[in-house]
C-alpha cells in the first residue's frame, strides 16, 4: 500500500480537499438514481479512502458504508462522515452479509493488478448489491483512454499545514 495512504494519511484532504468533489457526487448521485428500481438509500463504497465522494453523497440522502484497506484512510474519513459506517476491509474479499441499494468502486478499482482481483472486486460489488440495485465503476483512465500527465494541486489546511505537490503519470 502506498504511504499516502498509511503514514502521510493525515494530508489527505489537503491533497484533494473534499470540495473538489461536489460535482462528480451529484454525477454519481444522478447515474445511481436513474439506473436503479426502487428505493436508492443505501449505499457500499469499495475503496472508500478518505470518504471525498461520500462527504457528498449522504447529504444527497445516502445512507454510506464506507470499506477501506487502509485504517489511516478511514480516520480521516471519520472527520468528515461521523455518521456513516467505517469497515477496514479489502475490496476482494469483504463480505457483510448484507445488500445495498448501490455499490460504488471509484478510482481505487485501478489497484486491481491482474483480471483475477478484478473479478473478485466485482464479485464483492455483486454480493452486495440488492436485486434491482445497480453497482458503478469509475477508474481514473482504462488501457484504451490513458494518456501521460502531470498535474499539480494542493491546499492550505484550517490546522496551518500547507501541501503542494507535482504528480507525473506515465
Amino acid at each position: 500500500m502506498p504511504r499516502r495512504y498509511r503514514e502521510l494519511a493525515s494530508w489527505f484532504h489537503l491533497f484533494t480537499a473534499p470540495e473538489e468533489y461536489l460535482e462528480e457526487a451529484h454525477d454519481i448521485d444522478r447515474r445511481l438514481r436513474a439506473a436503479i428500481d426502487g428505493p436508492c438509500v443505501t449505499m457500499l463504497e469499495l475503496g472508500s479512502g478518505g470518504g471525498n465522494n461520500a462527504s457528498h453523497l449522504r447529504v444527497a440522502g445516502f445512507t454510506l458504508t464506507l470499506v477501506d484497506l487502509s485504517p489511516e484512510m478511514l480516520a480521516q474519513s471519520r472527520t468528515i462522515n461521523p455518521d456513516c459506517e467505517h469497515v477496514v476491509g479489502d475490496m476482494r474479499t469483504v463480505r457483510l452479509g448484507r445488500q445495498f441499494d448501490a455499490v460504488l468502486i471509484h478510482d481505487a478499482i485501478m489497484y486491481m493488478l491482474d483480471e483475477g482481483e478484478l473479478r473478485r472486486a466485482l464479485e464483492t460489488a455483486f454480493v452486495h448489491c440488492r436485486p434491482g440495485g445497480a453497482a458503478l465503476l469509475l477508474p481514473d483512465c482504462v488501457r484504451e483512454t490513458f494518456r501521460p500527465e502531470t498535474s499539480h494541486g494542493g491546499h492550505d489546511g484550517a490546522d496551518g499545514r500547507e501541501l503542494r505537490y507535482l504528480e507525473w503519470c506515465w
